[in-house]
């Protein structure tokens, strides 16, 4: 009864359940993103089994971590109701920061870095960081309008926690594992930090590019 009262008054007033908005949004770029992982971690995969070297290997799996960008990219442009940037750039951005962001995180281990060293362990954070904030900055670049670099904290706090996640498969596989499982376990973890990033970034997503709801509470227009 609450939600159908919540649903009738957001009609009357013109506005839309922020529910609605959120699951919009949640569940466009858990699409996107979910899919850009199992295109990427597929690769990654397939290289291993077929001994794919390096640079070969290298290319192959930064390639697809451009794919994974673009993915995700075009599931936020769909889950956006209003303020969109333009789209080309918007996905063009998030593909080269995806595909940076995987030769960030491929670095370590291509060029075997001894990560027990102190000083080697600094610059592997500042990796890290980077690594986080690439693709959010590369967005907010795109985005060039006032109040949105509150884009960029909220989205790497949102990469800090959803890709915990890929790293879920780990005691459960070794060498020895089934190619199969390898890959089912890595998709299964893909869509939970898909899904864990969607919904972390959903509140600040509603501010930026859906309506201000009308109302005595609401807000200025998001981006104004």
């Amino acid at each position: 009864m609450h939600l159908a009262a919540s649903d009738t008054n957001s009609a009357a007033t013109g506005g839309r359940p922020p529910r609605r908005d959120a699951l919009r949004w949640i569940l466009a770029v858990s699409i996107g993103e979910a899919t850009g992982f199992a295109i990427a971690a597929g690769v990654a995969i397939v290289t291993i089994v077929a001994g794919i070297e390096d640079p070969a290997r290298l290319a192959l799996v930064i390639g697809a971590g451009a794919l994974e960008g673009t993915a995700l990219a075009i599931g936020q442009y769909r889950g956006m109701r209003v303020n969109r940037p333009v789209a080309w750039r918007w996905i063009t951005a998030t593909a080269a920061a995806a595909a940076f962001a995987w030769i960030l995180g491929m670095l370590p281990s291509t060029l075997g870095l001894d990560l027990g060293s102190p000083a080697m362990l600094v610059v592997v954070s500042i990796g890290a960081i980077l690594l986080l904030v690439s693709i959010p900055l590369a967005q907010w670049l795109v985005l060039a309008r006032p109040r949105t670099l509150r884009w960029v904290p909220a989205n790497a706090g949102a990469w800090l926690v959803s890709i915990l996640w890929t790293f879920a498969p780990s005691p459960f596989i070794d060498e020895r594992s089934p190619v199969a499982l390898v890959a089912a376990l890595y998709v299964a973890a893909g869509v939970l930090m898909a899904v864990t990033f969607a919904a972390l970034t959903a509140p600040v997503a509603l501010r930026l590019f859906f309506p201000a709801r009308p109302g005595p509470a609401a807000g200025p227009v998001p981006g104004a």
